[in-house]
């Protein structure tokens, strides 16, 4: 039962993690302009016959602005992805110590998520083993603040897990 406890404890973390760079995504976000109002278009009359061969004329100030369309930069464009980083020869020498599961993992990871976690302290990077794959893809991608916060959350889940 205690496992199952530690298990769901790190799975509301892992939300979090997971829900903040949706939610700071919205706060950066702007609200829509207001459409203007418009009176409702007239009803057809039952008894008139239908026009053909007729168009609207636009109104101005009535047609709203076009929805912006998303396009992908050409190829030339996109980003490099970036290298991944060269590990020191302490940092071989940490990685030859772990398990081989461990090892296989670490090379599993993006190299924005291998730089995240030398840059961890040694108390955040056995922590860090402990998350999710999809939280330590996550963690790197947050602002300094927000990782600060994820990890407070994180630390204290484990305090209250261990207690």
């Amino acid at each position: 039962m205690r496992k199952f406890m530690n298990t769901f404890g790190l799975s509301a973390v892992a939300l979090a993690l997971a829900a903040a760079p949706a939610i700071a995504g919205a706060q950066d976000q702007t609200t829509p302009e207001a459409a203007p109002e418009t009176t409702p278009a007239p009803t057809a009359d039952a008894s008139m016959p239908p026009m053909n061969d007729t168009t609207v004329p636009s109104m101005p100030g009535t047609t709203p602005p076009p929805m912006p369309t998303e396009t992908t930069p050409p190829a030339s464009e996109a980003p490099a992805p970036m290298a991944a980083p060269e590990p020191t020869g302490e940092q071989m020498a940490m990685m030859s110590q772990w398990p081989a599961d461990q090892q296989t993992s670490y090379q599993a990871w993006t190299p924005e998520t291998q730089a995240y976690y030398w840059s961890l302290s040694e108390d955040r990077q056995e922590m860090f083993w402990r998350l999710t794959d999809d939280d330590k893809a996550a963690l790197p991608k947050l602002t300094e603040a927000q990782q600060e916060s994820a990890w407070a959350q994180i630390e204290a889940k484990l305090a209250e897990m261990n207690s």
